[in-house]
């Protein structure tokens, strides 16, 4: 079997269960495996819907599972790059599967779920509109005061790094590409999500709730470098 190489990029952690995907059995792809979504229908009700169009990113993702001694089924992301990324129980160590470009898509009580940034008419969001998407992601900081862009990695254990934008593309460029985050989502800062159809959306604080906001689109240009191990 396969030894997959371990995913030294942004890895997300502590993420609700609404913010990833999962294979799980059923269906009668894959010797039985779905990809299972779940979403935020409404603050009571909660969707599962699950979809057999994608064998193979069912068998990449469990077969990371098998190469690492573990049973199949589980957890996994894909990135703004199109990285399936898979974690690993009972451990801080994150797996790259491969790429998968396939569009995810999930029907369920009359509607197609994806992270396209699109309305429920099909119409394109504009920047501030309601997120009311799926939250699978990859989370980002906003840092305080709205000027950058970081997230932390593990490169080994007991040790945590920092990697801010403004090093990656330059502090004007990183300094440009946080406003157009902190216009919606303020100047606290805080955790955004980008998806793998490179959208970016945020939850706001409005009025003592939580709201997901659509932020724009992501421009690869001026984005960090593309990490796999």
């Amino acid at each position: 079997m396969e030894q997959y190489p371990e995913f030294l990029g942004n890895c997300p952690r502590n993420v609700s269960r609404d913010a990833k995907y999962r294979t799980r059995s059923g269906g009668a792809s894959d010797g039985g495996s779905v990809v299972e979504l779940v979403y935020r229908a409404t603050e009571d009700e909660r969707w599962y819907p699950t979809t057999e169009d994608h064998p193979d990113l069912c068998e990449m993702v469990n077969d990371v599972k098998l190469s690492r001694d573990l049973p199949p089924h589980g957890s996994f992301y894909i990135n703004e790059y199109q990285q399936v990324v898979v974690p690993t129980a009972r451990s801080d160590r994150y797996f790259y599967a491969g790429q998968y470009e396939k569009p995810l898509e999930f029907e369920i009580e009359g509607r197609v779920l994806s992270g396209r940034p699109l309305d429920s008419d099909g119409t394109p969001l504009s920047p501030g509109a309601p997120w009311t998407g799926p939250h699978p992601g990859i989370p980002y900081t906003l840092a305080a005061g709205g000027y950058d862009i970081k997230y932390t990695v593990k490169p080994k254990p007991r040790v945590e790094r920092t990697i801010r934008l403004s090093k990656e593309i330059g502090i004007d460029q990183a300094k440009a590409v946080a406003r157009s985050i902190r216009t919606v989502k303020g100047l606290e800062g805080g955790r955004f999500y980008v998806n793998e159809f490179r959208a970016i959306f945020a939850p706001v604080s409005r009025e003592s709730n939580w709201d997901y906001v659509y932020i724009g689109t992501l421009d690869m240009e001026k984005w960090f470098r593309v990490t796999k191990t």
